[in-house]
């Protein structure tokens, strides 16, 4: 990446009702190797409030939140794809802990090849009862009388 321009970067999250948990990955992504350009808070109509845990990473980090009354993940994160300013649109989710070099690793492709359209990475479960899936797992084992 040494000598060449520097692509801007945008981390969007979609989060609905989770203040506590997105608060984990904001403090994950301050400590990042290569620090993000916009970190972009997409709010999916919450009824919980958010603004305390963003007042917290205000100057922290280069943080912006929309609100998307339009309901479920894709709408969210297409809302997040218009709002962003990066060349590099980054998604992750709120119950979610950013690797300290998870910026850099998922830009460095682009510099290596300018055709590759997008990248992916490991993710690592952490077993949290809060995490979506867990949920969507206990809902079809009642669904399923498992």
């Amino acid at each position: 990446m040494t000598g060449e321009r520097r692509l801007t970067t945008s981390v969007v999250v979609a989060t609905k009702d989770r203040p506590e948990l997105i608060d984990r990955l904001l403090e994950s992504l301050t400590r990042q190797s290569l620090a993000p350009d916009e970190v972009l808070v997409v709010d999916n109509n919450s009824t919980a409030s958010y603004a305390e845990v963003l007042r917290k990473y205000r100057d922290r980090l280069p943080l912006r939140s929309v609100v998307e009354t339009t309901p479920g993940i894709v709408a969210a994160r297409n809302r997040g794809i218009r709002e962003s300013t990066g060349e590099i649109i980054l998604f992750t989710d709120d119950d979610c802990v950013a690797d300290r070099h998870w910026v850099e690793s998922l830009v460095k492709p682009f510099y290596r090849d300018p055709n590759i359209g997008a990248v992916g990475g490991k993710t690592v479960w952490l077993n949290l009862a809060t995490a979506l899936i867990d949920e969507h797992n206990r809902a079809d084992r009642e669904a399923f009388g498992q």
